[in-house]
């Protein structure tokens, strides 16, 4: 598969939902992140977002995993 010409920016547009689109206590799927990098013109795969996402964790975001019935989500941790 080719790469995207901007194709590392994707990780910062994964960091701009969970910081700038999601609300405190609110939680995004990985269904409807890669929704949100659709609206912005690019497409990824599961294991892509789900790299970033470790990555970003490494950085320090606080994000955590959390279960939204049968499903999977994700939120940055509440500050305290």
């Amino acid at each position: 598969m080719a790469r995207k010409p901007n194709g590392k920016l994707k990780i910062l547009y994964v960091k701009d939902i969970f910081e700038r689109e999601l609300k405190e206590g609110q939680s995004v799927t990985m269904r409807e992140l890669l929704e949100r990098l659709i609206a912005r013109g690019y497409t990824a795969e599961r294991k892509s977002v789900a790299d970033d996402i470790r990555l970003l964790r490494l950085y320090g975001l606080p994000i955590v995993c959390v279960r939204r019935g049968r499903a999977t989500a994700y939120a940055l941790k509440k500050t305290v």
